[in-house]
Formats: structure tokens, C-alpha cells, sequence
């Protein structure tokens, strides 16, 4: 789709960005409005749940001053001695006392209309100020709140029933005495969801546990059945509701969505007007970049579509003085500068042809002067003859073992067996032998599992002589070299050369390490000097072979030892032994 989109002309390019920045716009506005929505809506929701918690915590404050009065009054001296007497004439005596309590509390709550006493027996025995109906149930365990009722006159009113224990026994038997039961006004409750409501027609309701209305703004009947469900599944309102702990009732919050976002209104408007404004300044852009940069740049598109059919000294001809008329003169500049430059070339390419050439006459020469090592190692075996002819044996072991190592050396192969390498290291430690009498030793422990297995040829040797060269040769002490080839997970084969010579600082062995990857870079080997076989040229030999399945790693300690180890995965050659006699 972008290939397509990149193949169309650059205007229409350019009116279909404008179409998607609109349509983007556009959906800016409706996402942002419904945000805005959003955003109200759950304020709102978050307020009118403040606000019905204070309501909550109202009602729950008042509820807790009926407990202090209601504990206050019924565990008196007065209230206990008249319930922990049986007799008549006592009664009668103190139903002054009595009347005087009663009234003392319906003086401190005006919402308290009224007060009645029932025995063990569940029998009323004393009663002030409003009379209701005698009660189905007239024991109680704990404090039990009804829900509202309307009394013979119409009047509205719940209870509030609170047992009575007395307090002279144990309050584990808990020995039950009788019940209170508070006959309470509803009226309070107007007043306190009158002054919460949150606008003009909400609804913010008190329910007891039936939901039937006890109390409500904007309705005008109680005591009817209100079904919260119903009206939270209607999507024009916002419904919430709290459970009060101490009664049991619901404090219901209905709010509608249509009082909430009136003054949204006004801001649809306002980006309405918005986009009908950006369109038109979109459209006069369109006008603006067609004439000014589009065709311009047509015209010089043409140019070069012509120029470069034709070429020659033609140059585009400059008609607009702005930023297409400063790129129409660099132009212009730029084919001169090519015209320039072209020559310039040729010449420097017909330079680094003839460079190359004196290169490879130079490398041709090089190789041309280089020693065969057959006439080396048949010399050795004269030597080696006439050593025998004059009994001079250690000469004529040394050169057997120098011959045998030159002539493993041009051998043409590049890939042998574990045991060719061991024998090759062996007729070099024959030699450090004779040539220190004894004082550096070779030792060489392998997997017999190994001998059979290919590696690179020329890989134990040179190691093994850089050990002696460079750690044991100047070593007072007597020296040694151990040599371990192993397997390790993964079907690789190790190859651990470790010495006890004079070893090296860190500075000296990171300055070795770095070595070894300056020998990956091609053409290495005109840049050795006299260095000889060194771990660079094995290091590189083998990457050549075995690539990333071949690594190499150097430790070493002043005045400990050095340690080089060679790991690489068997039968994983990169290069096979025709093509590496070349590398």
C-alpha cells in the first residue's frame, strides 16, 4: 500500500493527506467529546459518591447518638429496677419515675415520637408519647431497625428495637429482661437529602430493607416499591447506591445524564466551527502549494527528464526566485561540477588500474623468491647419513627429527589426524630435549577416543614452541610444557598448552590479544615482518577453516605460566583441503 502510495502524483499525494488529517480531526472531535462525556459523567459519579457517603456518615452519626441514648436511658438505675420487679404495687409506684425518664428522652431526639417498654414475657408494660400497633414481634437479640410504616392517621414512622439485658449478672449469660422499642419520625431524613442533592432533578433516596422509600427528593409518594435495577439499566441516568451498615437501608443516587452535559453543547458547537475552518484553510493550502511549489517543480522534473536524454551544456532556466529557484541554480552548479569531475575520474581509475597491476608483480615476485623446503630437509638427510658414518648419533637423531619435521611441514595436505600432530610434537620436544638437556619437558596427555579425529595441521608445534621461546627459554629453573587434548560437550576437541614459564602483565596480554584480530584482515601475512608462525597466524588459520565454530583463548600469569586453548567442533571444516592449500 505504501509502494502504491509512493507511485501517484505529489498532489494527490497531498489531497489525500488532507482528506486523513480531516477524517484524523474529525475523529479527534468525536473522540474528545466522548471523552469530555466520560470525564463529566465520572466526576460527577465521584462527587455524588462523596456526597452520599457524608449522607452516610450523617445518618450513621445520628443512629450512633440513638445508641448512647438508648443505652443511656435503659441501663438506668430506674429502668433496671423496674424491670427486675414483678410486683404490681412497685411498678405503680415508680411509673412516675418512669414517665419522667421517657420524657427526659423524647426531649433530647425530636425525631423520637415515642417509647415503649415490653417485659421478658414480651408484654408491654410501660409506654410515652406516640402509641402504634402492638408488634408481631416483641423480642429482640440485638438492635433491630424496621422499615417504614404509616400509623391509623396517615402519619409516617419506623422503630427502632433495642433489647434490654441486666447488667448485676455476667454479661456472657447475657440474662434477657425485656425489650425498648423507639417509635422514630422520618422527617429528619428530608431535610438531610434535601441539602445533598447534586442538581436540579436528581434523585437521592433512602430505602429501607423492603426498598420501599422512606425518604426521597423529587418524588412525591413514600412507601412505595422502587426497583434500583431497572432504573440502572436505563442509559439516561446515572444510578449509584450505598448499604448503611447500622440499618441495613440503601441511600440511592439517581442522576440524569441529560442535566450533566447541557454545557457540552456549547463545545460541539465550537468545534464544529473549528473544523469548517481548518477545512477552508486546508483548501487554500491546496491552491497555494500547486501553484507555487508543484508546478515549479514540474517544470524542473522536465528538465531533467529531457537532460538527461540529451545532455550536452543545456542548463534549466530559472524563472521562480524561491527556494525552486535556489535548487533549480545548484543544479545547474552540479552539472557543471559533474561535467568537471567526469575527466577527474577516468583519470584516477586509469591510476588504480595501473597500481594493481605493479601489485601482483610485485606478490608474483615474491613468491618466485621463496626457499623450497625439499632442498632443506634432503640436505638433513645427508647430514643425518654422515652422522651415522662417524657415529655421531645425537647428531644424527636431531637431524632425523629436524627432517622429519620439515618434511611433515610441506607435506600438501592441510588436514590430519590428532596422533600425525602428536608425532610431529613429539620430534620437536626430541630436539628441545637434546638441544636443553633435560631442562625443558614436553608433556603430552590425550584422549586415545581423539587420535583418529581430523584438526588443522600445524596447530600443537608452533604453540608449543612459543612457550618454549618465550616463557622457559630464559627461565633459570627447569620447565615444562603440558600438553592436553580432549573432548568437551558438544563433540568439540580441545587442544591446552599450558607452561610454568615467566608468563606475562595484563598490559602485554591484552596488547597479545588484540593481536590476533588484526591477522583476520586479508593480505596478513605481508605485514608479518619476521614474526614467523605466531597465535595470530593459527588464530587466522583457523577461522579460515572452521569460522565461528573455532576460538582461542589466552591466560597467563607474571612469573606463573601462560595457558593457550584451542577448542574447535570436529568434522566442521568451512574450507575443504583442496581449498585450503590456497588460503
Amino acid at each position: 500500500m505504501f509502494g502504491h502510495f509512493r507511485k501517484i502524483s505529489l498532489i494527490k499525494q497531498i489531497v489525500y493527506l488532507i482528506l486523513i488529517m480531516l477524517i484524523i480531526l474529525l475523529i479527534s472531535f468525536i473522540v474528545s467529546n466522548s471523552i469530555a462525556k466520560s470525564t463529566v459523567e465520572l466526576k460527577v459519579t465521584e462527587s455524588a459518591t462523596k456526597i452520599m457517603l457524608q449522607v452516610e456518615e450523617t445518618i450513621t452519626s445520628f443512629y450512633k447518638d440513638m445508641d448512647g441514648i438508648s443505652y443511656s436511658l435503659l441501663y438506668s438505675p430506674t429502668i433496671q429496677s423496674y424491670l427486675g420487679t414483678n410486683e404490681i404495687l412497685s411498678r405503680i409506684l415508680m411509673n412516675n419515675d418512669i414517665a419522667s425518664q421517657f420524657s427526659s428522652t423524647l426531649a433530647l431526639k425530636e425525631n423520637i415520637r415515642g417509647i415503649q417498654i415490653y417485659d421478658n414475657e414480651s408484654k408491654m408494660i410501660a409506654s410515652e408519647g406516640r402509641s402504634i400497633e402492638p408488634l408481631a414481634v416483641s423480642r429482640v437479640s440485638d438492635i433491630r431497625y424496621s422499615g417504614i410504616m404509616r400509623n391509623a392517621s396517615g402519619g409516617l414512622y419506623y422503630t427502632i428495637a433495642v433489647p434490654i439485658y441486666n447488667l448485676q449478672n455476667n454479661y456472657v449469660l447475657k440474662d434477657y429482661r425485656g425489650m425498648s422499642l423507639f417509635i422514630m419520625d422520618v422527617s429528619n431524613f428530608d431535610t438531610i437529602l434535601n441539602k445533598s442533592k447534586i442538581t436540579p432533578n436528581a434523585k437521592l433516596m433512602l430505602l429501607d430493607n423492603a426498598n420501599k422509600i422512606i425518604s426521597s427528593t423529587n418524588v412525591e409518594s413514600v412507601i412505595t416499591d422502587f426497583d434500583t435495577e431497572a432504573w440502572r439499566k436505563d442509559s439516561r441516568y446515572i444510578v449509584q447506591e450505598i448499604t448503611l451498615s447500622y440499618t441495613g437501608w440503601k441511600i440511592v443516587s439517581v442522576i440524569p445524564k441529560d442535566e450533566l452535559l447541557q454545557d457540552l453543547d456549547t463545545v460541539k458547537q465550537l468545534n464544529v466551527a473549528t473544523y469548517v475552518i481548518i477545512f477552508s484553510i486546508f483548501c487554500l493550502f491546496l491552491l497555494i502549494f500547486y501553484g507555487r511549489i508543484l508546478k515549479p517543480v514540474k517544470s524542473l522534473l522536465d528538465f531533467v527528464k529531457s537532460y538527461a536524454k540529451s545532455g550536452g551544456r543545456r542548463r534549466f532556466n530559472i524563472v521562480y526566485h524561491n527556494e525552486i529557484g535556489v535548487l533549480a541554480d545548484n543544479l545547474n552548479k552540479m552539472l557543471d561540477d559533474i561535467d568537471m569531475l567526469s575527466s577527474d575520474v577516468q583519470i584516477a581509475q586509469k591510476q588504480m588500474y595501473e597500481a594493481e597491476i605493479v601489485k601482483k608483480q610485485m606478490e608474483i615476485a615474491a613468491y618466485r623468491n621463496q626457499i623450497n623446503p625439499h632442498f632443506l630437509y634432503n640436505t638433513l638427510e645427508c647430514i643425518r647419513a654422515m652422522a651415522f658414518y662417524y657415529k655421531a648419533d645425537d647428531i644424527a637423531d636431531i637431524s632425523a627429527s629436524l627432517s622429519n619435521m620439515f618434511r611433515y611441514s610441506v607435506k600438501g595436505d592441510n588436514i590430519v589426524t590428532v596422533q600425525d600432530e602428536i608425532a610431529h610434537l613429539k620430534e620437536y620436544a626430541a630436539i628441545i630435549d637434546f638441544r636443553f638437556r633435560g631442562k625443558i619437558q614436553v608433556v603430552i596427555q590425550a584422549d586415545e577416543t581423539l587420535l583418529a579425529e581430523q584438526t588443522l595441521k600445524m596447530l600443537l608445534q608452533p604453540i608449543v614452541e612459543n612457550a618454549v621461546f618465550h616463557g622457559l627459554e630464559r627461565k633459570i629453573d627447569p620447565g615444562k610444557v603440558t600438553v592436553i587434548i580432549s573432548r568437551t560437550s558438544g563433540n568439540r576437541i580441545r587442544l591446552s598448552i599450558s607452561d610454568n614459564g615467566l608468563g606475562m602483565n595484563v598490559d602485554k596480554l591484552k596488547e597479545l590479544k588484540a593481536c590476533l584480530h588484526q591477522f583476520e584482515e586479508p593480505g596478513f601475512m605481508m605485514n608479518t615482518g619476521d614474526k614467523g608462525i605466531g597465535l595470530a597466524n593459527i588464530y587466522r588459520r583457523m577461522k579460515l577453516f572452521y569460522g565461528d565454530q573455532a576460538d582461542m583463548e589466552i591466560e597467563s600469569d607474571l612469573n606463573t605460566g601462560t595457558t593457550v586453548s584451542i577448542a574447535f567442533l570436529a568434522d566442521k571444516l568451512l574450507l575443504e583441503t583442496g581449498d585450503a592449500a590456497h588460503a
